[in-house]
């Protein structure tokens, strides 16, 4: 799945807290224009991840939040590690493992998590 699509996914996991997000907000949360979220939502639902209904805006399915919870669990796992045993900043972290957490496949996130003891219960969002 491309960084774009998880994106909104994450975006509408932590903005919508399990409501309804509307188009407006994930074109002004991501910084999209408009149409181009339209073109996302019908790609989204159609991979199963969203329902969407045209301008009232969409909810994550079940796949979606699980697919969210596992972008969020990884990026927590990388500013973790990043922090605590690469000694990166606070500042620092938080963009490098927005990117890091794209690229992870779960098996890596999983060693990673073992090896640095993280806790499998995961904070509230």
């Amino acid at each position: 799945m491309s960084q774009s699509r998880e994106d909104y996914i994450k975006f509408m996991y932590e903005e919508g807290h399990g409501l309804v997000v509307s188009n407006k907000q994930i074109a002004e949360g991501l910084n999209i224009a408009p149409p181009s979220v339209s073109e996302m939502m019908t790609k989204l639902e159609a991979e199963g991840l969203i329902t969407y209904r045209r301008y009232h805006g969409a909810l994550l399915t079940e796949s979606g939040i699980a697919m969210a919870e596992e972008l969020i669990r990884k990026h927590e796992i990388w500013e973790y590690f990043l922090e605590h045993k690469l000694k990166y900043t606070k500042e620092e972290v938080h963009e490098l493992a927005e990117i890091l957490e794209h690229a992870t496949p779960t098996d890596l996130a999983n060693r990673l998590a073992a090896y640095i003891d993280f806790p499998t219960v995961r904070k509230d969002v």
